[in-house]
């Protein structure tokens, strides 16, 4: 056999060096996606990881041409082809010197791609935080980890933002009747939802929403900041929107156009074939808002005629129960239920409507944080783009902690039964996060109010719910309820706190939640002890906390850009400014004035020398002796010391 000649497939003779590949590939037909300009095919293991196959497949055709002596069923071609992308150097063929430029394939470049940095910096910990990942096990797909690592100049990420979807202004918009109109007011006041009708805001302040959605952690489901932990509670639910934080928890499950099409016929009155159009624009079990709006004008103008045309009590009822309903569905689809679509509503929830009478039951307190937190988890992974559930909501939130950060005016029709969400107008702001992120970087603790409703306890006062550690849900969805995370919102020094899987079990099951809310709610109170002592500062914590927290967190989200001496205490300034109200003495006057004191006690005699009071007297002077010694030879070098007295 000649030297270039290898082994054969099927009686196929296959060429073995540089110049009988080139003569092969020339009289090959073109393979898909194979060019002969392009030189040499690269590695079957680079092309098949760009388009998402596995690396395992690669090793293995590898493995089987080592073992191809011994295989007849053995492509030369192919592993020709995989030689080359180690090809050993080769003369240069005058005839055809374009062969040599693809020397240099492109396309081996993606398996470089510097991701194995990121996966040790993820046992080992982050820049700025978590050093330790036993908490934020999740945190390497935080839009945190980009912003930190991004250069200054880099607006592409600290200049990006999220579309926010926000449909309160729609509930704001529509013209309610009258209050005298009881027949429309009574129902929804029984539901409990009248406050929604008064909460909403016309123009919101996204800047500082997206702030803090980049600081919310999912492990916890609170905002990591400097500070320390805060988070969204039932009981800013029941002071911010007056929602009912009791009750079952919403059990609805995935409807099929069927079921959603007999519920809107039978309680809203629509013809199926309007119901079937409808759908069909919407692609799913949706109505649009202004089908729903156009539903609540058009049986309250049926009901007036009905009225006009003296008909029965019942056909007039009908009428008007049809228009609560496609009230109350848009109400909630605007509020706690606004989804990223802006401009449609889930049919599912008009199940919850069918009998007015028994819409109180249910908790939609709970269904709003629900929705609201699984949105917010959603919005701090790194790859998302948009972020939607109830932003009137926390955007009342970020305003009654931190009435400083933002924009807003007081409401002029407020009063003190009222939500306390309807308190604050908002203004625009300047949309820009990368403002708002540096002033959380360096917030101090007089700019947070850790716990904003003292004022309202007459109205809403602090329920056992409140306490309640675990899972919430709605429907599907569920979200974590952590008040020992956040004690300094309850007024009680925080220490570090259980870890969340101690409270809100993994893998726990819809039925068992429902069970655990509604027969082990004081079982699973944060009870006493673990309240621990009452504040004296707003910001107290246990000695420890902060130190746990910087190792296990990420509270800072850009590294200082020039080196400086490391910042004050976020406190420092607030203790001070309590020392000098308290005009609290200065500590080197008060050992003089004990040493003088005890001097004159032993020289009066008034401790007997051999006495136990005299020797405790004495073991008094020792200690003071050398402190001011210390202090007049520090002053004689010069030494300034910032007391006073």
């Amino acid at each position: 056999m000649e030297e270039n000649v290898g082994r054969g497939r099927h009686g196929k003779p296959s060429n073995a060096n540089a110049s009988a590949r080139r003569e092969l590939a020339a009289n090959r037909p073109a393979k898909r996606g194979r060019s002969k300009q392009q030189g040499p095919i690269p590695a079957r293991g680079t092309h098949d990881a760009e388009a998402g196959g596995s690396r395992t497949r690669t090793r293995s055709r590898l493995g089987q041409a080592q073992n191809a002596a011994e295989d007849d069923d053995f492509d030369a071609d192919q592993f020709l082809n995989q030689d080359a992308e180690y090809g050993e150097p080769e003369e240069p063929q005058p005839d055809e010197p374009q062969i040599e430029e693809p020397q240099q394939p492109p396309r081996r470049r993606p398996q470089q791609r510097p991701q194995q940095p990121r996966r040790d910096a993820a046992n080992e910990g982050y820049g700025g935080g978590p050093s330790d990942m036993s908490l934020l096990t999740q945190y390497g797909n935080h839009r945190a980890v980009p912003i930190w690592d991004a250069e200054p100049d880099d607006h592409e990420v600290l200049k990006r933002t999220l579309r926010c979807q926000a449909s309160g202004k729609k509930v704001m918009d529509i013209v309610k009747p009258p209050r005298s109109e009881r027949w429309f007011w009574d129902p929804i006041e029984a539901s409990g939802l009248e406050p929604l009708t008064r909460v909403n805001f016309s123009v919101l302040d996204y800047g500082v929403i997206w702030a803090f959605v980049e600081r919310w952690h999912p492990e916890t489901s609170t905002f990591h900041l400097p500070l320390g932990e805060l988070g969204i509670t039932l009981d800013d639910v029941q002071c911010l929107l007056h929602l009912p934080i009791q009750g079952k928890f919403l059990n609805h499950t995935k409807m099929s156009r069927g079921e959603g099409a007999d519920m809107v016929s039978s309680y809203l009155g629509v013809v199926r074939e309007d119901i079937d159009k409808a759908f069909a624009e919407t692609n799913g079990v949706h109505l649009k808002h202004t089908t729903l709006q156009t539903l609540y004008t058009t049986n309250q103008t049926s009901a007036e005629r009905a009225i006009a045309e003296n008909k029965p009590a019942h056909v007039v009822s009908l009428y008007r129960e049809r228009s609560v309903r496609a009230f109350m569905l848009h109400l909630v689809c605007c509020t706690i239920f606004s989804n990223k679509s802006s401009y449609y509503a889930d049919v599912v929830y008009l199940q919850y409507f069918q009998d007015l009478s028994c819409v109180h039951e249910w908790n939609w307190g709970a269904a709003a944080l629900v929705h609201l937190q699984h949105y917010l988890d959603h919005g701090s992974a790194v790859s998302t783009t948009q972020m939607a559930g109830y932003m009137s909501f926390l955007q009342g939130w970020i305003i009654a902690h931190f009435p400083r950060l933002s924009v807003w005016v007081e409401a002029p029709r407020y009063t003190a039964n009222m939500p306390l969400n309807s308190k604050v107008v908002p203004g625009q702001g300047h949309k820009d996060a990368a403002g708002y992120r540096s002033s959380l970087d360096n917030i101090q603790t007089y700019d947070c109010v850790f716990s904003p409703y003292d004022a309202h306890r007459q109205v809403r006062p602090l329920i056992n719910a409140c306490w309640f550690s675990g899972w919430l849900r709605c429907g599907k969805l569920k979200a974590k309820h952590l008040p020992e995370r956040v004690l300094r919102q309850f007024q009680h020094v925080q220490g570090i706190p259980r870890n969340p899987s101690m409270s809100a079990t993994p893998g726990m099951n819809l039925c068992e939640i429902d069970r655990v809310f509604t027969e082990e709610l004081e079982l699973r109170m944060i009870d006493e002890e673990m309240r621990g002592r009452p504040v004296t500062s707003p910001w107290d914590t246990e000695p420890g906390y902060m130190s746990w927290f910087y190792r296990v967190s990420h509270p800072v989200m850009r590294p200082v850009e020039a080196p400086e001496s490391p910042p004050r205490p976020p406190n420092l300034e607030v203790l001070i400014e309590a020392a000098e109200a308290r005009n609290d003495p200065n500590l080197m006057q008060v050992c003089r004035s004990v040493k003088v004191e005890v001097e004159r006690a032993v020289r009066g005699g008034e401790a007997v020398e051999g006495t136990p009071i005299h020797g405790t007297l004495q073991r008094i002077l020792n200690l003071l002796n050398p402190i001011l010694a210390y202090r007049r030879i520090k002053r004689g070098k010069g030494t300034r010391y910032h007391t006073r007295g």
